[in-house]
């Protein structure tokens, strides 16, 4: 049975009052999630072939409806490919930042969702949502409603033809002027309550495999910015302002069972507040502080336990600054980073994933661009283009730069795995020159270590003038790894004056103690090499610190072994199951893990941590800084000795000299009697040949961290990609309506998106998952039409008796239903 994991990365773009279609689509990736671990659960594979959906004892019987079609469908596929869908990253701005927060909470503890539908449809209006200080009384600018009288009756705004839209315009455009109309309190009050409701998480409940984590990243605007220290040519330090600001919470379920999460109680107030600043629109609502989360907290009586480490988490540059974030004034996220692509693609790189993974970028994008081109009207006026300079262009720059990296990310894999496979042949030979045709285990740790030894060897005779670049750039970029650690000890952001005095002070080091690689120098080392001959100056840096070879190893081997799947049916890999390859897997990723954490600054001792402070006091002045390597050097040469003293500290906090031989340990492991003959030797291959492949391919992706050569794939939801939906009559969303504002005004417009966000979301899930598992959507074995039906009739069947304000469109889209 070949497996698969459909790893999910998903980006949330702002939307306004959109936030409601979001929230349908985010209903419907949770039941999809939570379908999927349900039948992983079963862990016998006959009994999961003909399971239906347990009963989840957290949930009411309310709450489940598409899980159950999800389910089937997955079990179906099942039966030639076993596929686990994963959400482990979001990132969200504005409304896509809420929903991001909510849906991030229920995937880490297996929570409810449902409530928030009502949170949605009854609150986020106007009414409820205007300042009482704010809000029009009877006779207040009475002179306007003529004004929406007229509109009504001509039709030059159709949707204030609409009753409810017309009393809500009129009373929002009557009330406060010049001051933010919304309630900020009331909003950080909102959000706080639907984050309570969603319950207590329990330890055991989780919709992540062991060993996995989850991400959420959370984008706001700092109003007045942070300053910071920019080094340039003339003058060498200037002030620049930093508006953008990230806030990351996590969740993480080791192997044992331990959970580390931000996603609890204790830390509500701070999702609330992400909520609450990442979605305050510029005028519409107040700017939001943590101080109006502290003032909820003490009016409630509730604690929040966890305030100050969400503080060092999320704002550490404010705190070495002397700055009190709980002041700092926040707006809409959206302002500046409405699609927040770039923090969902940083955190994909070196995610565990214990069978064969795909992974998706999966954004949702609520008013996407109309494919036809839209007639230019002439010049815009001068209020529009005021508003759209300030606002809508920025937040609707296209998503192509993004997408274009995503692009060119993928060309790169494309070159490297080319590069790997070409190589193949050759590598194989050379590996075969040691290692004997018949391999004999008895002895296998000791075998092993002697040929890595060997292969390291001939990689550097043969490889020649090739061999000395190669070096010199893997000390490059271990002096790089070694000033980015202190750097991060010292609190100073990367590209900041003090984080290249670090490294110019590093690079001056290791001159001066002759940690150079001559042309005459004819060691071969990779991190690990021979101990047969006394160690050159840089052959022994790179043994204490050439973590990176053994992580770029390790992911190395985790590819082979996502080839093996491929190769089970194949005559010398006959016998060779799937779980065989899994547990080899898991155990390369637990090294992995292993050498991350011995690269974690934060669990280096006290004594470390005080020696770099004192060697490194303060930032260069500008002098210092215009003449940086010279200073460099003259500091050097009067602080060696604590140098070298704190080089040899961070090598003994390190310790890679105790991992040298954990991967020979797990490959001499390998049972003959679960690894045929032929595994066996593929396996050896990547791992003893791994020096070649690492010659060829280090100097083309060092740029990127130490990663596997795997290609993202993205996927847009959106009401354009519902295909299935496309010919429903009169199916728009309403509240894109006043720049994305005219959800606020009705019921039935909220009513209107939530049931759309839900189907659309349907639609294009089952798509995605059915393009994963490479089935056709118009497949002999699985009837795909027939599951979306199933689907969107659960869910028609589930929502209308709450939806009562859209009957027309739930009739609709029965009809259409039953004529698929």
């Amino acid at each position: 049975m070949r497996e698969k994991e459909l790893r999910i990365a998903l980006v949330c773009f702002g939307g306004v009052s959109l936030a409601v279609y979001m929230h349908g689509i985010s209903k419907e990736i949770l039941k999809l999630v939570r379908a999927s671990s349900a039948l992983h659960n079963i862990s016998d594979r006959r009994a999961r072939a003909s399971a239906t959906l347990p009963e989840n004892t957290r949930l009411p019987a309310s709450e489940t409806d598409t899980e159950r079609i999800y389910f089937e469908l997955l079990r179906e596929i099942g039966r030639d490919l076993d596929l686990r869908v994963i959400v482990d990253i979001i990132a969200g701005a504005s409304a896509g930042g809420i929903n991001g927060t909510m849906l991030a909470r229920a995937l880490s503890h297996d929570l409810p969702i449902d409530g928030l539908r009502d949170l949605w449809l009854d609150n986020a209006d106007v009414n409820v949502l205007l300042a009482r200080e704010a809000r029009a009384g009877r006779w207040s600018k009475v002179a306007l409603r003529p004004f929406f009288w007229g509109a009504a009756a001509s039709g030059a705004i159709p949707s204030i033809k609409d009753a409810e839209v017309r009393r809500n315009l009129s009373l929002f455009m009557r009330s406060r002027w010049f001051k933010p109309p919304l309630d900020g309190p009331g909003m950080s009050g909102l959000m706080f309550d639907a984050i309570v409701a969603m319950g207590e998480p329990t330890k055991r409940s989780a919709l992540l495999p062991s060993g996995q984590r989850l991400d959420l990243f959370v984008t706001l605007t700092d109003y007045y910015g942070q300053l910071h220290l920019v080094q340039i040519h003339d003058p060498p330090l200037i002030h620049e302002r930093e508006h953008r600001h990230v806030l990351h919470f996590g969740f993480r379920r080791s192997q044992g069972g331990t959970v580390e999460s931000d996603f609890d109680l204790a830390n509500a107030p701070a999702l609330a507040f992400a909520a609450r600043a990442t979605s305050s629109f510029p005028g519409v609502f107040p700017p939001a502080q943590i101080a109006e989360m502290d003032h909820l907290m003490r009016d409630r009586g509730v604690a929040w336990p966890t305030r100050q480490e969400f503080l060092e988490k999320n704002f550490p540059r404010y705190l070495d600054a002397n700055l009190d974030p709980t002041y700092a004034s926040f707006i809409d996220g959206s302002v500046l980073n409405n699609r927040p692509f770039r923090e969902a693609i940083a955190a994909i790189h070196g995610r565990p994933a214990y069978r064969q993974a795909e992974r998706r970028l999966v954004y949702i994008e609520p008013n996407p661009s109309m494919p036809a081109t839209r007639e230019r009207l002439g010049v815009p006026g001068f209020f529009s283009t005021i508003r759209g300079a300030i606002s809508d262009l920025p937040r609707a720059q296209p998503v192509t730069d993004d997408l274009g990296w995503v692009i060119g990310f993928n060309d790169r894999m494309r070159e490297l795995r080319g590069i790997i496979e070409g190589a193949r042949p050759q590598v194989t030979r050379y590996v075969n020159r040691i290692v004997p045709a018949e391999l004999d285990w008895s002895n296998a740790t000791a075998q092993i270590s002697v040929w890595r030894e060997q292969m390291n060897a001939q990689v550097a005779r043969e490889a020649g003038f090739a061999y000395e670049g190669y070096v010199r750039l893997k000390l490059a970029s271990i002096l790089r790894f070694v000033s980015r650690t202190i750097s991060a000890m010292l609190g100073v952001a990367p590209g900041s004056p003090m984080a290249n005095a670090v490294a110019a002070t590093i690079d001056a080091w290791a001159a001066q103690s002759g940690i150079v690689y001559e042309t005459t120098d004819a060691q071969s080392l990779h991190g690990e090499g021979s101990s047969a001959a006394p160690l050159k100056p840089w052959a022994d840096f790179l043994l204490k610190f050439d973590l990176d070879y053994r992580k770029r190893r390790l992911n190395f081997l985790i590819e082979g072994q996502n080839g093996l799947y491929q190769r089970q049916a194949e005559g010398g890999y006959a016998g060779l199951e799937a779980a065989t390859v899994n547990h080899l897997k898991r155990d390369f990723y637990a090294c992995l893990d292993t050498l991350r954490k011995r690269q974690d600054w934060r669990r280096f001792s006290i004594e470390t941590h005080a020696l770099v402070s004192e060697i490194f006091p303060a930032p260069p002045s500008p002098s210092d800084a215009r003449n940086l390597q010279a200073s460099a050097g003259i500091f050097v040469a009067s602080h060696h000795e604590q140098l070298s003293a704190l080089i040899d500290r961070l090598a003994d906090e390190i310790n890679l000299t105790t991992s040298t031989r954990d991967v020979d340990l797990l490959l001499a492991a390998m049972d003959t009697s679960e690894w045929p003959h032929e595994a066996r030797r593929e396996v050896l291959v990547n791992y003893l040949g791994f020096p070649y492949w690492d010659l060829l391919t280090f100097p083309v992706s060092m740029t990127r961290e130490p990663g596997e050569f795997r290609e993202i794939l993205v996927d847009r939801i959106s009401p354009l990609d519902a295909r299935t939906l496309s010919s429903l009559p009169g199916a728009a969303l309403k509240g894109t309506g006043f720049a994305n504002f005219a959800g606020f005004l009705s019921r039935g417009y909220r009513e209107n998106d939530y049931l759309l966000g839900r189907l659309h979301a349907i639609d294009r899930l089952i798509d995605i998952i059915c393009d994963a598992a490479e089935i056709s959507l118009t497949s002999d074995r699985i009837d795909i039409p027939a599951f979306k039906k199933k689907a969107f009739a659960a869910v028609l069947d589930r929502e209308e008796a709450h939806l009562t304000a859209c009957t027309p469109l739930i009739q609709a889209v029965r009809t259409l239903v039953r004529a698929l």
